[in-house]
């Protein structure tokens, strides 16, 4: 499917002249033409005289996409890897017709290796010349932001020595292929133009091949373009500003250049689409642009939700959750390519988790083994990598030095994986009744079971959060660890006494304990902001229905004359008078989920003021709607809605709320 160009994101933030007036502080102003034409109209000539496709005068617009779409359908893009179920199994599994190369070969290629030159026009050579101008003009600059050691999820897949490897082959490139500094574009029209011609070329390896060949010999590719926009972009979200003041930019527009990566990487991932490109460096942009759009947007937004999808169509199509797709690989490109399939999996049961939605990519059809819990410097040490890796690590693969590192965490998060999404099955669907203890009394084995064979630095206790300071990627990580395990739990409980009509003392005490835990950390959290990504996201996803469960149950007790004595209301007061002052201040505001915690924290401070000055409780009119009657431990506080109401509208909760003449608008 045909990407759309991200104009929206442009025009709708007037303050940025079309992709943004990303001012960097060093030589080059990206807002001075041709840098930004790319986002604009194309010019109806190029420097020859000759007219791109699809130009005005040309014929209607509806004829030149029915004639791209007729060289799409032309040009046979790649089917990718076909499972035993497929049109070709019988055939390509049979041993008579295996030994037939014609017949076979026939089978195989209709995947074909017919070239796709014909789809390219020259309007799409010219924006690809534009972008790369993008990337001569400050590429210093970018280079040094996205290979400082900043706070960003995917660090153990887009680690900085893979990416050194990659933005050197891409600035030999660039420069290599300039003949004229003072005016670079028409040589980069012709190297825009040969990028399209190698976008079918697969990038060859043998056992034998090294980092520095296989990282360094892809620069000719859309999708590494698009990737290094993507980790541009994200340095732009997460950088510090002292960072960003190091590198001679400290007044950059975060926003303008986000922008201005958001659409160049969607641009890109068009260029694949419309190639019909199905490579492994394609799921490397995918997931680098998911992040990005996540950072940007946030993680509610839809944007990121589709393009994972996207990420988990080419991971199946490549066939990277078959065993088979790590045969015969140099053992670097192995580890790195579990990194990425295991990175993409995490981060699709969080999102998942994050929107109530099923995940997409499943452990059942996962067949796998996680990558080696080392330091990508580690494996990317050749030629004696295997043997130094593998001698600090035990049977299971967890590192024997007590070292901790993002790939640790990864490899909790794809070990709790299944228990994550039968969590997920069980909240997701209402049909799930009559055995419904049962099988969470199931789901808590399983997981109880996953965390005692855990390594011992992954347990987690009250004092990995004073070592923060320390050693704060460990106490991090045992931090995340333990909150998710804490968030199955939680939704569990949750979708019990939704269900079930059970006593919400247990849903309580859990929601009680994680926001406790998260306040801690928050307290811990680096001043310069360097962890403020970590903070975000673990505020949104683990805070916020926490802090929303603990917040209606301090209503509904304030309202009853018989409230529980071993609810602890003073200290849930204190902990959600903290954390809405922490979801005000301690998340940046162009974080993507900022808006979503503002409004969380609305609703907070709202409920505090009514609790806080409520008059002592009354009995009530035995028509009226008690409290004590209805138990919203269990309902949803936040809607998905962007309006001024922050409540359910529909649920007994907001009801019971009217009964005593609250008023109807929360968000005042």
């Amino acid at each position: 499917m045909t990407r759309s160009l991200d104009r929206d994101a442009v025009e709708n933030h007037p303050s940025c002249s079309s992709a943004g007036d990303v001012q960097t502080g060093v030589s080059t102003d990206l807002t001075s033409p041709p840098s930004r034409s790319w986002t604009g109209p194309l010019q109806n000539q190029d420097q020859h005289g000759e007219q791109p496709v699809g130009a005005a005068g040309s014929g209607p617009l509806r004829d030149k996409y029915i004639a791209d779409w007729g060289k799409r359908a032309a040009s046979f893009p790649s089917a990718g890897v076909l499972g035993p179920t497929s049109y070709s199994a019988v055939f390509s599994e049979s041993a008579d017709v295996a030994r037939s190369s014609n017949v076979a070969g026939s089978l195989r290629d209709l995947k074909s290796r017919r070239s796709n030159l014909n789809a390219i026009d020259d309007g799409q050579i010219q924006l690809g010349a534009e972008l790369l101008l993008i990337l001569y003009d400050d590429f210093n600059l970018y280079e040094q932001m996205a290979t400082t050691n900043f706070d960003q999820c995917e660090g153990y897949i887009f680690a900085v020595p893979v990416l050194k490897l990659i933005f050197g082959s891409v600035r030999r490139m660039l420069e290599n292929a300039i003949e004229d500094r003072c005016d670079p574009l028409p040589s980069l029209r012709k190297l825009s133009k040969s990028i399209f011609e190698n976008s079918s070329q697969p990038v060859g390896v043998d056992p034998q091949t090294t980092p520095e060949d296989f990282f360094g010999s892809m620069p000719r590719k859309w999708e590494i373009i698009g990737l290094m926009f993507s980790v541009f972009g994200s340095s732009a979200c997460l950088l510090p500003q002292s960072d960003l003041a190091a590198h001679g930019a400290a007044s950059l527009d975060r926003r303008g250049l986000g922008i201005v990566c958001v659409s160049a990487g969607e641009i890109c991932l068009r260029f694949c689409d419309n190639s019909g490109v199905i490579s492994e460096q394609l799921a490397w942009a995918l997931l680098a642009h998911t992040s990005l759009l996540t950072f940007f947007y946030g993680d509610h937004d839809y944007r990121p939700w589709k393009t994972l999808g996207d990420l988990g169509s080419v991971i199946f199509a490549l066939g990277f959750h078959q065993q088979e797709a790590f045969a015969r690989l140099p053992f670097f490109l192995s580890e790195h390519r579990k990194r990425l399939v295991i990175g993409s999996y995490t981060l699709d049961k969080e999102l998942a988790t994050f929107l109530g939605r099923p995940p997409r990519l499943s452990w059942r059809h996962l067949d796998i083994e996680p990558p080696l819990d080392v330091d990508f410097y580690d494996i990317m040490a050749e030629p004696h990598a295997p043997d130094a890796a593998l001698a600090k690590v035990n049977s299971e693969g967890w590192n024997t030095e007590a070292a901790l590192s993002n790939v640790s965490y990864a490899r909790v998060m794809y070990k709790m994986g299944p228990v994550r999404e039968f969590v997920l099955e069980v909240s997701l669907n209402p049909g799930i009744y009559h055995d419904l203890e049962g099988r969470i009394a199931e789901i808590y084995t399983m997981s109880k079971e996953i965390q005692g064979q855990l390594p011992a630095t992954l347990r987690w206790d009250r004092g990995d959060l004073d070592a923060l300071e320390q050693d704060r990627e460990k106490g991090y990580i045992t931090l995340g660890t333990h909150l998710n395990f804490l968030h199955s739990e939680f939704i569990l409980q949750r979708t019990l006494v939704k269900r079930k009509g059970t006593g919400s003392e247990t849903l309580l005490n859990i929601a009680h304990e994680m926001l406790s835990v998260l306040l801690i950390a928050i307290s811990h959290r680096s001043r310069d902001g360097r962890d403020n990504n970590t903070m975000a996201w673990t505020m949104s996803l683990y805070g916020l229905p926490s802090a929303g469960v603990l917040a209606i149950e301090l209503l509904r007790q304030s309202q009853t004359i018989d409230p529980n004595p071993s609810f602890p209301r003073s200290e849930v007061i204190q902990n959600l008078s903290r954390f809405a002052a922490d979801l005000e201040y301690v998340i940046w505001p162009h974080a993507g989920n900022y808006e979503i915690c503002q409004q969380a924290r609305k609703v907070l401070r709202h409920i505090l003021d009514r609790v806080l000055s409520a008059p002592p409780a009354m009995p009530v009119a035995a028509s009226s709607s008690s409290a004590a009657e209805i138990d919203f431990a269990s309902m949803d506080w936040l809607t998905g809605d962007d309006t001024a109401t922050w409540l359910n509208q529909d649920s007994d909760f907001l009801k019971w709320v009217d009964s005593f003449d609250w008023g109807q608008e929360l968000g005042k």
